[in-house]
């Protein structure tokens, strides 16, 4: 008979979040995890599949959950500056929660290395790439509904998605909250023209 799993799924999950989180994918082990999450190797495997389905489980949750805050943006009817504001200050402050880990999960968990390098950048590669293009989805309807943009969405969209990498490595750097929100709010003003601080 199966040994039960001692975790409900969602907080196993969790605790598996957190290991990738802290030490990234490359340098996470079956065991690692396993120990995180109070099961042994085979009873792992058996609910959740290899390192790369729990993997890519864990950061389901974290966009589902902690990232969140991406869809509500994202759907929003909010104009392109303030929508922008909202996303870029809602990232640093889960990049810099007391309690988690600093920056963001996804992009510190995967490394730097192309989709073809590796199962974890391939997996991370997917998820910004849909990050993207839901960022220039919105931004294509702010434009046609008369909103003026300091560039095409295209581009846009791949500045928020730098923008957002920076903030992660300097909180994980140890830049204070508050530098990062300051940096959050010029990003959101340079990306629509005329604006700025009053």
């Amino acid at each position: 008979m199966a040994r039960p799993r001692k975790l409900p799924e969602g907080e196993a999950l969790e605790r598996a979040l957190k290991v990738f989180w802290e030490r990234g994918f490359d340098r996470t082990s079956i065991a690692d995890l396993s120990e995180a999450i109070g099961v042994g190797p085979s009873s792992l495997y058996n609910a959740f599949g290899n390192k790369e389905a729990i993997y890519r489980r864990a950061l389901d949750r974290y966009m589902e959950s902690h990232g969140a805050f991406v869809l509500r943006v994202l759907g929003g009817e909010q104009s392109a500056e303030d929508a922008l504001r909202d996303l870029l200050r809602s990232a640093v402050k889960l990049y810099t929660s007391p309690g988690l880990p600093s920056g963001c999960a996804m992009l510190q968990s995967g490394g730097a290395s192309s989709p073809d390098g590796s199962a974890a950048g391939a997996i991370t590669f997917e998820l910004k790439q849909g990050l993207e293009k839901g960022v220039r989805k919105f931004l294509d309807a702010r434009l046609k509904s008369g909103e003026s943009l300091a560039a095409p969405p295209r581009v846009l969209a791949k500045f928020v998605v730098a923008t957002l990498r920076g903030l992660s490595q300097l909180a994980v750097d140890g830049v204070s909250q508050r530098d990062l929100l300051r940096v959050a709010d010029h990003a959101a003003q340079s990306c629509v023209p005329g604006s700025g601080e009053a």
